[in-house]
């Protein structure tokens, strides 16, 4: 994206919302003098011992960076005390106005300044940090937090005890729709590449709910059911939400989960609980603890969710690159033909002369080892500069790593979150099938006559397209192309492992779009499934291409089934499900569901979202925007209104299979 990406792109910062609640922040503040003050004793005491107090000059300078914007925040947020208190004694405002000011000059003075009490100081005190965190001290996109745990102690006080801040159930659930609202209206400038990769969202706001605590209990309460229903009752695109499913979740909240989807909202996005808790234990080492504790970072990727180890950049997590540009490279010899008329990838020979379905298969490694290679120097290079350049002080008060060690939040790494989103894998595996099929094994065309038709975009070759159509695809429970689908994610998996990020860990893949799949089509050739230059990408991760899954819900299941899931942070999975099904047969909806959604637990795939929405609506929405400006639809991490999208991206979500029961 643009330079420098470190500053003006999205960087996904994970507030540990969790240490302020509990501490406020004139209790950190304080942590971070003690600190100095400790430091400054050993600096001056006998004797000098260089190579142990020079180090603590840094330490001094980070906590004393921590203590300026800590207070600063204070003192921000006692602004809005201020003006509460203005309004409420100068102003013409009747008795119940004047009431709820004072209530939010009294708020606004004691957050985030002192530990919350009830379920508004909590919802205040929260926001004011997301503010500067998100907004102010930097710019980060996403609102990753793990809601109805985090506020549960704050609600409880509230709505059901009744002890601190009482409040009626359904003024809590007002109070999260407002929230729901003022999400919607934060705005932010976009560089172009931004804006190009996101239409029709305002900053994927997504929030986490729902899954098993760390005794593998249901660990959902009735904030998670509120949560839920408050986004039932408002229909705004953000935040999104994301739920941590398993069959041990009670009914009710499934069926709320059931009900949001049934809506259209394409929300939430369902992830495998088990399998994602397992994943931070086993491959990150996180404390089981704070691993049941995950969030969602951003669209897909689980991180912690407590008091430290944050995700702070997205130089830990996210970035992309894209298989099937790496594809059509490996079929021109790394040159560049569809976009730049550059050398973009390596010399890998000319594919015309290749003889055999290994020298397709090898050239495509070379040049996606040259690919994940480049991807990562330049995520390392960023984090390097983040450190030096733009550390992020208060972030760093936030979270308890950074205040016992010293450290900013760019540089601290004891709980690693490496991921990055390999996009467009199935655009690959379904040309490679392709290439195999037509050339080595039916022997209808060589391998001049796929790069003479690739390099036409097809034109003058209806006859070859036709069948490159027909070749067998990603999706159908077909060994044919799916060996070669799980032959492509384990080599994914493979050379992320061969990397080392900053943190000292290996990475791990997240195969995910966003809206990659129609911002990026322009600028990838074409490929040899028949897809033209300009045409969609794969909407996901795992998603078979649009209208190619012709064997229903289960075929798509196993086909995702054979992708090594444990060695995946997260798989995008798209699916469309009829609106007469979902929405209009009544507890039939819910129960197909529930069966489809066991079968998706059972086979271990860790993720799945759904389009519920009319193929007429969408075509009317076309024809006449104005008229359909509430209709939601899911792109690939995110939902937006379809009117705000671009017309290959309303057509392909169209051209999604609906599967049928």
């Amino acid at each position: 994206v643009e330079t420098p990406p470190f500053v003006a792109n999205y960087m996904n910062v994970a507030p540990p919302y969790m240490s302020v609640l509990e501490d406020g922040l004139d209790k950190r503040v304080q942590w971070c003098e003690d600190q100095v003050a400790a430091a400054m004793k050993k600096i001056r005491s006998y004797p000098w011992n260089g190579p142990e107090n020079l180090p603590l000059l840094d330490q001094i300078d980070v906590w004393r960076a921590m203590i300026i914007t800590g207070k600063a925040v204070v003192l921000w947020a006692r602004r809005y005390s201020e003006l509460a208190k203005t309004m409420a004694e100068k102003f013409d405002v009747d008795s119940k106005r004047r009431e709820e000011l004072l209530e939010m000059s009294d708020i606004c003075y004691r957050m985030p300044a002192e530990p919350a009490k009830g379920f508004k100081d909590a919802m205040q005190s929260k926001w004011f940090c997301f503010e500067i965190c998100h907004s102010i001290e930097r710019y980060a996109s996403g609102y990753s937090h793990l809601e109805d745990r985090l506020m549960w102690p704050y609600y409880k006080a509230s709505v059901i005890d009744k002890s601190e801040q009482p409040m009626t159930r359904d003024e809590a659930v007002e109070l999260i729709e407002c929230e729901r609202l003022k999400v919607c209206e934060r705005g932010i400038a976009k560089g172009r590449v931004y804006r190009e990769g996101q239409p029709g969202a305002n900053d994927l706001h997504i929030i986490t709910l729902g899954g098993l605590d760390e005794h593998g209990n249901d660990a959902c309460t009735d904030l998670t059911d509120a949560i839920l229903e408050a986004s039932l009752n408002i229909r705004t695109p953000e935040p999104s939400l994301a739920f941590r499913y398993s069959p041990k979740i009670n009914e009710k909240t499934r069926h709320l989960v059931f009900d949001n989807i049934a809506q259209g909202f394409g929300f939430p996005s369902i992830k495998h609980e088990e399998k994602n808790t397992k994943m931070l234990i086993d491959y990150f080492n996180i404390p089981p603890d704070e691993a049941a504790h995950w969030a969602l970072v951003l669209c897909m990727a689980p991180g912690v969710n407590k008091r430290r180890g944050t995700q702070k950049s997205r130089t830990e997590g996210g970035g992309a690159l894209c298989l099937g540009k790496t594809m059509e490279l490996a079929m021109s010899d790394g040159f560049d033909y569809s976009l730049t008329n550059l050398q973009m990838g390596l010399k890998t020979g000319d594919a015309a002369q290749f003889k055999s379905y290994e020298d397709v298969w090898n050239a495509f490694v070379e040049q996606l080892k040259f690919t994940t290679a480049l991807h990562f120097r330049n995520r390392d290079v960023c984090r390097r500069s983040e450190i030096k350049y733009c550390e992020s002080p208060f972030v760093a008060l936030m979270d308890d790593f950074c205040v016992e060690d010293g450290l900013g939040a760019f540089e601290e790494k004891r709980y690693p979150n490496t991921w990055s989103d390999p996009v467009s894998m199935p655009d690959a595996i379904n040309s490679l099938a392709a290439v195999k099929k037509l050339v080595f094994d039916d022997k209808k065309y060589t391998m001049a006559d796929m790069v003479k038709a690739l390099r036409a975009d097809w034109e003058g070759f209806d006859e070859m397209r036709q069948d490159a159509l027909n070749a067998p695809k990603w999706g159908n429970d077909d060994t044919y192309v799916d060996d070669i689908g799980e032959k492509v994610y384990v080599l994914m998996a493979d050379l992320y492992g061969e990397q080392t990020t900053y943190s000292g860990m290996h990475p791990v893949p997240v195969p995910q779009t966003v809206s990659l799949f129609s911002s990026r089509a322009p600028r990838v050739g074409a490929l040899p499934y028949g897809r033209k230059h300009g045409e969609v990408l794969c909407d996901g991760g795992s998603s078979p291409y649009v209208g190619t899954d012709k064997k229903g819900p289960t075929a798509v299941l196993k086909s995702c089934a054979r992708i090594p899931q444990d060695r995946y942070k997260g798989i995008q999975l798209n699916q469309r499900f009829p609106v007469s099904l979902m929405r209009e047969s009544g507890e039939k909806g819910f129960q197909t569901w529930t069966a489809y959604m066991q079968a998706w637990h059972d086979m271990n795939i860790d993720h799945v979202q759904f389009n519920v929405v009319d193929s007429e609506d969408m075509r009317e929405a076309q024809a006449d925007p104005e008229k359909h400006e509430d209709l939601l639809v899911r792109i690939a991490g995110y939902s937006a209104r379809f009117i705000s999208l671009p017309q290959n991206a309303q057509d392909s979500i169209i051209a999604r299979t609906e599967q049928q029961f």
